[in-house]
């Protein structure tokens, strides 16, 4: 049976998690993080990001904002959206 009640304190994240994953709510709610997080790592993947490319905490989170950014862009052009044309 699941387990029930609070999780106890002292456990271990991976303990925490798999105590989580017994739950039904829990497994229901790891199911939707397929739909949403890892495709988008997925398709990251797909476009070539296998490692960074550069060195350093710094530039690997600037590196990073370059591909969310990539990413981001081309879900927007592919739904069609345009820019609001500037008012005069």
């Amino acid at each position: 049976p699941p387990p029930r009640g609070r999780i106890p304190n002292g456990l271990s994240a991976r303990e925490r998690m798999e105590r989580k994953l017994l739950t039904k709510r829990g497994r229901e709610a790891y199911k939707q993080r397929g739909s949403t997080i890892e495709a988008v790592f997925g398709q990251m993947v797909m476009r070539g990001l296998v490692r960074f490319k550069l060195r350093g905490q710094e530039k690997v989170r600037a590196e990073w904002s370059l591909w969310c950014t990539t990413h981001n862009l081309l879900k927007l052009w592919r739904s069609g959206w345009r820019a609001r044309q500037a008012v005069e």
